[in-house]
């Protein structure tokens, strides 16, 4: 939102944030380009000056890559199913020679 359609009290607030966050980029001594963008919310997240709600977006953001998803189920779909059933077709019965495999190339 550009600047000039903010109140003069929602300008001083981002002005002031924007210079807290320049302060934290100098405690830190980080150079700029150098940050990962994963350091930089992390930084953000840490800062006690930091506006709540955007902590809160920032740690929604930051934390597939702090935090391993659990595994999911593996589901068997219906051609996982058919393959399978075709694999084990003829196994035990007496066709079941005549289903091998004969590498004849060689």
């Amino acid at each position: 939102m550009p600047l000039k359609r903010l109140n003069k009290t929602q300008r001083e607030v981002l002005i002031e944030q924007a210079r807290a966050q320049a302060r934290l980029i100098v405690e830190a001594n980080i150079q700029p380009g150098k940050m990962l963008p994963l350091d930089y919310l992390l930084m953000v997240i840490n800062d006690p000056n930091a506006d709540s709600d955007r902590k809160d977006r920032l740690a929604i953001a930051a934390a597939p890559y702090c935090h391993p998803r659990l595994i999911e189920p593996q589901k068997i779909g219906k051609k996982d199913r058919e393959e399978e059933a075709a694999e084990r077709a003829g196994v035990g019965t007496g066709w079941s020679k005549d289903l091998e495999f004969e590498n004849r190339a060689s």
